[in-house]
């Protein structure tokens, strides 16, 4: 089993708009992924971005003018 690390977990409304983050971030360069939405979060779509914390400026660099997150909790996963 694979250390747990602490992750920021951003969620968004729609699936479009999580499949969208993840096109600009990939796109961007920005370190992480797209994952289900853990447990101890609740969202709509069931999709979220996982990213260390350090890569969050870069991640809302990506996203400027185009998306609003639903959320944001950083994790241990």
């Amino acid at each position: 089993m694979r250390p747990k690390t602490e992750k920021l977990v951003v969620t968004f409304a729609t699936a479009t708009a999580a499949l969208l983050a993840e096109s600009l971030c990939t796109a961007a360069g920005v370190e992480g992924r797209l994952i289900p939405v853990p447990v101890a979060i609740a969202a709509d779509c069931g999709l979220a971005w996982a990213m260390p914390p350090g890569a969050e400026p870069a991640f809302d660099a990506a996203i400027a003018g185009r998306l609003t997150p639903a959320g944001r909790r950083t994790l241990l996963l």
